[in-house]
């Protein structure tokens, strides 16, 4: 049995939603996630009783929930698809940032795959080459891939390493917002705390924020079951926190926007991002990075 310490790590943080226009509706909650380094894949189901891989368990990963699940190896799939994107191979620890299963249930609003180049390391504060953000729609549960990359590193106050991406929404998402929107992300380091945050702006105005901060602890044995005892149903609460406020909203007036495929064919947002396949989406702000749309 390999007894070498892991890579990947626990995330324990914060995260807040703010809903600026055209309803107001601010919530926050305390969270937990996997910071999976993708060689370690089959090693983490032996750190627990209460842990597996392909198995039912308190937690569980299954390849199925990933990126191309038609591929026998997630680290390839990634690969294969940044190479494509990108024309580079990522050569380092690539680090997947997600929920697990919880009791066998997922879902995963995004999930990120963090590309280092060969050597660096995210417990150290390092900034991926490329980001890959996986996006899963609830209820549709459709997939689309956003695959950032060659933004400007930059060096803020009290320590912070920072990436910008600026770029236009090509996936439907929420169905109280709709497509005629702008993103912006954020994406800060520091040693071992993580800071993402992104704002959604329409008409030049912004309408909507969310953060997740957290800190990195390594994972191990001790680390799973404080886990679970903080968060014994994670996945279960963000399913329930999405339909919870959805019902908030709309009693406070939002409107319900159609899904793009169901616009009148005249809409400029009819199947928007339906047949993405590395279209440039970036809108080539200075400072910040290239950004290409995948349906997957």
């Amino acid at each position: 049995m390999d007894t070498r310490p892991l890579n990947s790590q626990w995330l324990s943080g914060r995260i807040r939603h703010r809903r600026l226009r055209p309803v107001h509706h601010v919530f926050q909650y305390n969270t937990g996630m996997l910071a999976l380094d993708l060689d370690e894949w089959h090693r983490v189901g032996a750190l627990s009783r209460w842990m597996s891989v392909e198995r039912r368990n308190w937690i569980s990963l299954r390849r199925a929930d990933y990126f191309r699940p038609e591929e026998p190896d997630l680290k390839t799939a990634v690969q294969d698809q940044v190479q494509h994107a990108t024309g580079w191979r990522p050569d380092g620890r690539i680090e997947l940032i997600t929920h697990p299963r919880y009791l066998g249930y997922v879902f995963n609003p995004v999930s990120f795959y963090c590309c280092y180049a060969a050597g660096e390391s995210s417990m150290e504060g390092a900034v991926p080459k490329v980001i890959a953000a996986q996006i899963t729609n609830t209820p549709w549960r459709e997939r689309h891939i956003y695959v950032l990359e060659s933004a400007p590193v930059q060096q803020g106050k009290a320590g912070w390493t920072s990436q910008r991406f600026v770029f236009s929404k090509r996936f439907h998402v929420s169905p109280y917002n709709p497509m005629d929107q702008e993103y912006q992300w954020l994406f800060s380091f520091r040693g071992p705390e993580l800071r993402i945050h992104m704002n959604v702006n329409r008409e030049g105005q912004k309408v909507f924020d969310a953060t997740l901060e957290v800190q990195r602890t390594p994972l191990a044995r001790k680390t799973v079951h404080s886990h679970i005892r903080r968060f014994p149903l994670e996945t279960l609460k963000v399913t329930g926190g999405i339909y919870w406020h959805a019902l908030k909203l709309k009693l406070k007036g939002a409107v319900f926007q159609n899904h793009p495929d169901k616009l009148d064919h005249e809409d400029p947002a009819y199947r928007r991002g339906r047949e993405d396949q590395g279209q440039r989406v970036d809108t080539a702000v200075p400072g910040t990075g290239k950004v290409s749309s995948w349906r997957t």
